[in-house]
């Protein structure tokens, strides 16, 4: 006489079977059906679409470097040479371009939380495969002043931090780094807009807290590093020792 079957096991693989029949997987992006393989809940062709990091980035700020630069042993960039952002390292997931920079827009400006761990996926990897990122003591979302956090509904880098926080098995701390100053959108101003408009609109609640610390601060975008480099100066000012940033998409 053969095995019998577990009714549990059976009961529930019918079920499975069900539900995936009635409300089949679906695409995030192009809501195409996926594929039982098919990773990050994205469909091949949008995963074709993705722009990742190119082979050689600055280790400052996460802008490209020429392959021949690189292989001469310069790891950082021109513009961070010559105007050092306050923070000390980037990690990046993707370019700010193509199917990248649809996702980003979805996420942060129509309302598509859900997109939080897509985003942060090409990201995470790369956190939990470096050594540096793991020194971290914490990790801190970018915030929002309240009145842009009550009109969005939600912090797109909270999400994001969360996710971050899981692969790295960091706490994710907030109301610690906070936003008291109203700031007009980054998106439309100049490299020299951006750094004054953004300039003393942070704040750190406790202090104590975060000195002598390695941070880990969280964003969706970075474009000029203006606001990272903001927020990375106020932490060093209430004593954080080293400041690294992780960004889903760079510009």
């Amino acid at each position: 006489m053969g095995p019998v079957a577990d009714p549990k096991r059976v009961l529930g693989t019918f079920l499975s079977g069900l539900s995936s029949l009635l409300f089949p997987r679906r695409c995030a992006i192009c809501r195409e059906p996926l594929a039982g393989a098919d990773l990050f809940e994205i469909c091949g062709g949008c995963k074709s679409g993705l722009s990742l990091q190119p082979e050689h980035s600055c280790r400052v700020c996460a802008a490209p470097i020429d392959g021949e630069v690189a292989q001469a042993g310069i790891i950082t960039c021109g513009r961070c040479r010559t105007d050092m952002p306050h923070f000390d390292m980037t990690f990046c997931g993707m370019r700010y371009e193509g199917k990248s920079r649809d996702m980003v827009h979805s996420f942060k400006f129509d309302g598509r939380a859900r997109l939080a761990g897509i985003l942060s996926s090409v990201l995470c990897v790369q956190l939990y495969q470096n050594e540096e990122a793991h020194k971290a003591d914490m990790v801190l979302p970018v915030p929002l002043h309240r009145k842009r956090l009550f009109d969005r509904g939600y912090n797109q880098s909270y999400l994001l931090a969360c996710e971050v926080g899981m692969a790295l098995s960091i706490p994710v701390v907030t109301g610690l780094l906070v936003r008291p100053k109203y700031t007009m959108p980054q998106s439309s101003q100049t490299r020299a807009e951006r750094k004054e408009n953004i300039k003393n609109a942070f704040s750190v609640e406790r202090p104590a807290e975060v000195e002598g610390k390695t941070v880990l601060l969280v964003d969706d975008i970075m474009t000029t590093g203006a606001t990272l480099s903001e927020a990375a100066k106020t932490l060093k000012k209430n004593g954080a020792a080293t400041v690294m940033c992780a960004v889903a998409a760079r510009a």
